[in-house]
Order: C-alpha cells, then sequence, then structure tokens
C-alpha cells in the first residue's frame, strides 16, 4: 500500500504531536472510555454462562479485515464499537465455563486488571535496576520452590514450546561442552580443523508434543535427532524400548545427549514414569527435561501430586501458567536445576549494557544473559498480583476440583451405554467417542467427526479432537476454573442427544 502524497506528515509549525491525549478534555473522554471497555469486559465475563460456547464470526462481517491499513485513524470510541461488534463475540471460546477444546486457559478478572497495570507502567524487562525485575525474580523463587528444584535458575516466555526449546538448548550446551566442544563458537557445523563429532540426539515417546520437533529443527540438529520411543497401553513412554534404543543409537555412531519426560502428554494426558527416567538418566549421563506444560502445575494439588513423582529430579523444567495456572497469555516458565549453567549458555557483553554499581544499568541485563530476548514484557505482574491476592492454596483447589469433575465424567461415559472411553483418563484429559453397535470404526469416526462439530457450532460446548489407533476420539481437556459440575453434565447430554439425532438419520448427515 503506497501512502498518498497529500497526506500531512508533520506537525503545525510550533506543535508536537503524541499518541497521548492533547487536553485535559480529551484525558477525561479516555478515561470515560476506559471505564466503559472495563465495565464491558467485567459484563461479559460476568455472564460467560449464558452466551455460546463459541460462535464463528459471520461472512457479512468478515470485510472488515480485508481493509488496508487507514491513513487517517477514526477515532478512539469508533475503534472500539468496531471491537464490540467484530472481535468480542467471536473468538476461540477458552474463556467460556464449557470450553475443553485443547489445554487453554481462560484468564482471570484480576489477571486481566493486572495486564493494564502491567501495558499502562510498560517496563522494559531485560533486566535493570527496577521493582519489576524483582518481582519476576520473586516469581521465579516461588516457581522453582513449588515445583521442588528451589535451586533453579529460570525465566518467564511466551509459552510451552519457547520453554522446552529454551531447556533443550542448555541441554545441547552442556552435552557439547562435556565433550570439550563449543556450541556458541561452531554451532553444530563441521568445521575446518575441527575433529569430527558424533550426531547429538534426544529421546521423548511417541507423545511429545510437537514443540520436540520444531526444537531438533531449529537447534540445528534435525528431525532425525528427536528418537520417538513407543508407548506402553497407558500411553506412557516404554522404558525398555528407551533402553533398546539407546543401546542402538550408539552403535550406530549417535550420541545420546538428553530424554525427555511429560507430566501430562497433549493426548490423554498421562504421565510418564519420571522416576525411572530420572534413575536411567542418571545411570546414562544423559540430561533429564520434564515437559510440564500443562501438568507440572498439579503440584500445587496435594490430591494428585503423587503423579508428578520424580519430577523435581529434572535437570530442567518447562510449563505453563497460561494452562492450568489459568493467567491470560503470554506466561510460561522454564526452570533450569544449574542456574549458572543456564546463564553461560545466553549471557553476552555489550558496552551499552554493562552493569553499573549504581543507577538504572545497576545489575545489568539480568534477563537478557538468561535467555534469548533482550525486550521482554512484565508478564509477571499477573502471577504475582493472582498469587498475592488467592494464595498457592486456591489454585491447588481449583486443580484439585477439575480432577475431581473429568474423572466424574470418565466414569459417566463408561457407564453409559451410547458412550465409550477410548483411553485411560489419569488426571483430566477424557478421550471418548459415541458408538453404536451396529456401526464399524470407519463409519463412528464420520459420525463423532460430524457430533463435535455440531456440539461445537450450536454454541453448546468447545471439546476438542484426537485420532487414537485410528479411532476418532472427542477429547475433553479440562483446566477449565469456570466450569461447574453442571456444565460438565451439559457436555455429556448434548454429545448424546446429538449422536442419538445422527444414528437417527441412518447416517445421512
Amino acid at each position: 500500500m503506497t501512502v498518498p502524497s497529500d497526506v500531512t506528515h508533520e506537525a503545525p509549525r510550533g506543535a508536537t504531536e503524541s499518541f497521548d491525549p492533547a487536553s485535559p478534555e480529551e484525558w477525561a473522554r479516555l478515561r470515560e472510555l476506559g471505564q466503559r471497555m472495563l465495565d464491558d469486559m467485567l459484563e461479559v465475563q460476568s455472564s460467560l454462562r449464558d452466551r455460546p460456547a463459541w460462535q464463528e464470526l459471520p461472512a457479512e462481517k468478515r470485510s472488515l479485515f480485508d481493509e488496508p491499513a487507514p491513513i487517517e485513524g477514526i477515532g478512539a470510541d469508533a475503534a472500539y464499537t468496531r471491537f464490540l461488534t467484530h472481535i468480542l463475540p467471536y473468538g476461540n471460546g477458552n474463556w467460556h465455563p464449557r470450553f475443553f477444546g485443547w489445554v487453554q486457559g481462560q484468564g482471570t478478572p484480576l489477571g486481566m486488571l493486572s495486564e493494564m497495570l502491567a501495558a499502562g507502567m510498560n517496563p522494559h524487562l531485560g533486566g535493570f535496576n527496577q521493582a519489576p525485575a524483582m518481582v519476576e525474580r520473586q516469581v521465579l523463587r516461588w516457581l522453582g520452590s513449588l515445583m521442588g528444584i528451589p535451586e533453579a535458575g529460570g525465566l518467564l516466555v511466551t509459552g510451552g514450546t519457547s520453554a522446552n526449546i529454551h531447556a533443550l538448548g542448555v541441554a545441547r550446551f552442556a552435552a557439547v561442552r562435556a565433550r570439550g566442544g563449543s556450541v556458541r563458537e561452531y554451532g553444530v557445523q563441521q568445521w575446518p580443523g575441527q575433529p569430527a563429532a558424533k550426531p547429538l540426539v534426544f529421546y521423548g515417546s511417541v507423545e511429545t508434543h510437537g514443540w520436540a520437533r520444531k526444537a531438533a529443527e531449529w537447534l540445528g540438529l534435525g528431525n532425525q535427532a528427536f528418537r520417538r520411543v513407543p508407548v506402553n497401553s497407558a500411553y506412557q513412554m516404554d522404558l525398555t524400548a528407551l533402553r533398546n534404543q539407546l543401546n542402538a543409537d550408539r552403535a550406530l555412531g549417535l550420541d545420546p545427549f538428553c530424554v525427555m519426560g511429560t507430566a501430562g502428554t497433549v493426548n490423554t494426558g498421562a504421565t510418564d514414569d519420571l522416576c525411572a527416567i530420572a534413575t536411567l538418566c542418571r545411570e546414562e549421563s544423559l540430561w533429564f527435561h520434564v515437559d510440564g506444560a500443562f501438568g507440572a502445575m498439579a503440584a500445587l494439588a496435594p490430591t494428585v501430586r503423587a503423579q508428578l513423582a520424580g519430577m523435581e529430579l529434572a535437570d530442567s523444567l518447562a510449563f505453563d501458567l497460561h494452562k492450568w495456572g489459568a493467567m491470560p497469555f503470554e506466561c510460561a516458565c522454564v526452570l533450569v536445576r544449574d542456574a549458572e549453567l543456564n546463564r553461560e549458555t545466553f549471557a553476552t557483553t555489550a558496552t551499552y549494557l554493562a552493569a553499573t554499581n549504581r543507577g538504572v544499568s545497576a545489575g545489568g541485563a539480568y534477563f537478557s544473559d538468561r535467555g534469548i530476548d533482550l525486550t521482554r514484557g512484565f508478564k509477571a505482574l499477573k502471577v504475582w498480583m493472582q498469587l498475592q491476592a488467592d494464595g498457592v492454596a486456591k489454585f491447588g483447589r481449583i486443580i484439585t476440583q477439575n480432577v475431581r469433575q473429568a474423572q466424574q465424567f470418565a466414569q459417566a461415559v463408561s457407564a453409559h451405554p451410547s458412550l465409550e472411553l477410548l483411553a485411560p483418563a489419569p488426571l483430566n484429559i477424557v478421550c471418548f467417542r459415541y458408538r453404536a453397535d451396529a456401526l464399524d470404526d470407519t463409519s463412528l469416526n464420520a459420525l463423532n467427526e460430524e457430533l463435535l462439530a455440531r456440539v461445537q457450532e450450536r454454541g453448546i460446548a468447545v471439546p476438542s479432537s484426537t485420532k487414537l489407533d485410528g479411532r476418532f476420539a472427542l477429547r475433553l481437556a479440562h483446566v477449565n476454573h469456570r466450569a461447574t459440575d453442571e456444565d460438565l453434565a451439559r457436555v455429556l447430554s448434548a454429545v448424546v442427544a446429538i449422536g442419538d439425532e445422527l444414528l437417527a438419520n441412518g447416517g445421512r448427515w
């Protein structure tokens, strides 16, 4: 798009422009608009149960998003009106009490307000001598202690993929250094005069989240470096198969450096035998990483904490606070047991970021030296505020509540003649389907796929789907702090009713 030549690019002579209101009257109008925004958002959040769980943006409204960039603005009031009519009603539904589609948090009212405070203050969290940096360091100490790794260094990042890749990058740095090399100086390339190195490989189950392939590619190891290990009937990593694969890979001239266990797999919610993996890693001198993207937060719930036994033995741990922690996006955490090793993996020197003894730069770019990003937002404030307001115990009670509700849902599925549980439900994910003895798996797959679409399109609820052993499964992933027992019961009855409806149509839909 070309900006028209007659557009004014300079303020009138003697005047300056800012994005701030230009007069007390304009400040007053913005304050009034801000109050409307706050009232509207709290009104919607307090009445979500009376609204559709999801609704698609109508075709007649989509043209707004094809418009070119506005050269001259329409004003804040008009822009907000467009938000209300074209955006607010048409999200993916994850803030709704009957959203069980993926492991996506709902956010909280206090988290929303905290985001406003963080954006208003707008501090740069590369480091610096400032209270926001102290907030993040305190939150990280809290999280390390709660996860059983109080000595860990860490960082708040955008999501589980970033957290896991960060941890694997530290593991790669440590592995190469232990072998006499320098991944920071030479990368994973073969430079002239350097001794040949065996290909580095790492291990996770076939149920590992898709971040692992991205990590292998992004870290320059390649997809072949991610060695997928089979799972047992409980969808946990098969440890005999892992040992066999380690031995076979070494015989091929490969160099194993890391094994990844999962606390709460994305498909079924299974948790690998983390104690056994930790023991194997110590015996084999391998880095032990845990992907706890959503499951790690169960450590806050005494009733289910035992399922995570061994997580506290990890060399690194990644988890999302915007999943089972209910925080607004984006907020994930990576913890590395050896805090100094984490710093050595990322720290750089630059005169313009050098630490001083006094002033704003005292302490230097603390967080920049411990991760990829220099520019970082104030993610920690919403966590700090919510924990200050509600305490760890309330998080644990809500996680316990979610697990109880999911277990009751799984029991109801097993007891219903028209429903079938397709995988164990050890934590908070239930994979099931509508079934009929007269239909084969191919027909059941088609029926359940149509059933899922109708549940979503009618705005009843948002479950998601997966495939297990070739069978299409409705997937109820429950990290929803707003869901009541009645919401779960409504999902179950809707699935049965729509399944009966489709079956009555004889496969015609």
